[in-house]
C-alpha cells in the first residue's frame, strides 16, 4: 500500500467559533447584492482579486444574500475570487467576507506591527502571532503569543494558538501542555480538545486522542474537523467502517470539506472500494484544485489499481503532473506517483527518469518500497497496489 499523504484535519490558527481576542462587537447592516455582469467586468482591474487574506476576527461571517454560510476561524487563509465594494467573495466557502475582518496576506505582518508601535497590547501581540503563524514564521509566532500571555495570562485563545505553533514545529509535548492549559482556562474549548488530540495522534497516543475528540464532538456535535480527526484515529486503528462513518458525518456538517473527502477516499481504498474512492477524490479536486494530495492520490489509484476497469494511464499522468507542479517537483511521493503513472501509460523511459528522481530524496523508511518500484519499471512492468 502506497504511503500516501493522509488528510489529517487542518489545525488552523484560533480554530474557534467564538471570539478569542477581546473585540468590540461591530454591527453592520449591509445589503449583499448579487454581482451583475457589469460589476463583474471590473473584477480584472481590482488588485484585491487573486490576493490571499488572513482572517483577523474570529467568528467573522461569510454569507450570501440568502444565508450565513460560515463563521471563519481566526487565522484562516483564503484567496479572493471576486469583490463587491468592501465584500470579498471566498469561493471555497461559497460566501462573502467583509474586508474589515481580514488582513491582506502580503502586508499583514507590517500592518499589525504598525499597530503594535502605538498600541503594544496583549490583543495586538496575539494578533501578530496569528499573522506570523499564517506565514509559517513559527518562532516569531511563539514569541508574540508568549508576550501576549505575559501581559494577559488568562487567555485560552493565546495558549491554544501558541500550542498550534509548537505543533507545527513538531514540539508535540509543548503543544499538549499549551492545549491543556487552554482547556483548564476554558473547559468548554472544543477546539483545544481537538488540537490536543492532533498532537496525541502524532505521538501515537490513540486512546488519549479518541477521548479528547469524543469530548470535542460532545461539546459541538457538528464539529466537522473533530469528526474528521476521529475518523483518522479510527482509520489508524483499523476501524474502517467507523472511520468512514465519521468522515461522512464531517461532510454532512461541511459538504465542501476536501480533507474529509480525501480521508474517506483513503479508507474506501483500504476496503478496495476503488470506484467510490475515485469519486471522492474527484470531488475533493473540484472543491480544492490546488490541494496536491488529492491529485496525487487520484493519480496513484488510476495508475496502480488492481482492478483493470479503474485504471486510466493517460489521466493518471495528467493528475500526477499536476501534483508535481503544485509541489515544484520537490515531493518524493508525487514523483513516485508520476513514475507509476508513466509506467501504466507504457512510457517506461519517463518512468525510469522520475523514479530515479524520487528515490534519492525519499525518507529512509520508504526507500525499500521505491526500490521495488524501480526494479519493476526496469523490467517494463507497471506497478500494482498490493
Amino acid at each position: 500500500m502506497k504511503n500516501t499523504h493522509h488528510f489529517t484535519a487542518a489545525i488552523p490558527v484560533g480554530n474557534v467559533r467564538r471570539i478569542v481576542l477581546p473585540r468590540r462587537q461591530l454591527l453592520v447592516a449591509v445589503c449583499l447584492m448579487l454581482m451583475t455582469g457589469e460589476s463583474l467586468a471590473f473584477q480584472a482591474a481590482d488588485p484585491r482579486v487573486g490576493q490571499k487574506v488572513i482572517v483577523t476576527t474570529a467568528g467573522a461571517e461569510l454569507r450570501t444574500p440568502q444565508a450565513l454560510v460560515w463563521r471563519a476561524f481566526l487565522g484562516e487563509v483564503y484567496q479572493v475570487k471576486l469583490t463587491n465594494g468592501e465584500w470579498l467573495w471566498i469561493e471555497e466557502r461559497g460566501g462573502w467576507l467583509w474586508e474589515k475582518n481580514v488582513a491582506f496576506f502580503d502586508t499583514a505582518v507590517a500592518d499589525v506591527s504598525r499597530k503594535l508601535t502605538t498600541a503594544p497590547t496583549a490583543e495586538n501581540f496575539h494578533l501578530r502571532g496569528v499573522v506570523m503563524l499564517a506565514h509559517g514564521r513559527l518562532n516569531e509566532a511563539i514569541e508574540d503569543f508568549s508576550e501576549s500571555l505575559r501581559r494577559q495570562a488568562n487567555n485560552p485563545g493565546a495558549f491554544n494558538n501558541r500550542g498550534q505553533a509548537y505543533y507545527f514545529r513538531k514540539d508535540y509535548a509543548s503543544a499538549i501542555q499549551d492545549f491543556s492549559t487552554a482547556i483548564t482556562q476554558d473547559p468548554k474549548s472544543f477546539i483545544a480538545y481537538n488540537n490536543r488530540a492532533l498532537a496525541e495522534i502524532e505521538l501515537n497516543q490513540m486512546d488519549k486522542a479518541l477521548a479528547d475528540l469524543d469530548v470535542a464532538i460532545k461539546l459541538l456535535p457538528d464539529y466537522a474537523e473533530a469528526l474528521n480527526n476521529r475518523g483518522v484515529v479510527f482509520r489508524k486503528t483499523d476501524k474502517l467502517n467507523d472511520a468512514i462513518k465519521d468522515f461522512s458525518a464531517a461532510l454532512k456538517a461541511n459538504p465542501r470539506y476536501a480533507d474529509a473527502l480525501g480521508n474517506r477516499s483513503y479508507a474506501l481504498r483500504l476496503q478496495r472500494n476503488y470506484t467510490a474512492a475515485v469519486a471522492d477524490l474527484n470531488a475533493a479536486i473540484e472543491i480544492a484544485p490546488t490541494m496536491f494530495e488529492a491529485s496525487n492520490d487520484l493519480a496513484w489509484i488510476l495508475a496502480t489499481c488492481p482492478e483493470d476497469g479503474v485504471r486510466d494511464g493517460k489521466r493518471a499522468v495528467e493528475m500526477a503532473l499536476k501534483a508535481c507542479a503544485l509541489t515544484e517537483y520537490k515531493e518524493w511521493n508525487a514523483l513516485d506517483t508520476l513514475a507509476a503513472a508513466y509506467a501504466e501509460s507504457g512510457d517506461f523511459d519517463e518512468a525510469k527518469r522520475w523514479i530515479g528522481t524520487a528515490l534519492p530524496i525519499s525518507p529512509a523508511e520508504e526507500k525499500e518500497r521505491l526500490q521495488k518500484h524501480a526494479e519493476l519499471i526496469e523490467k517494463g512492468t507497471p506497478i500494482r497496489e498490493e
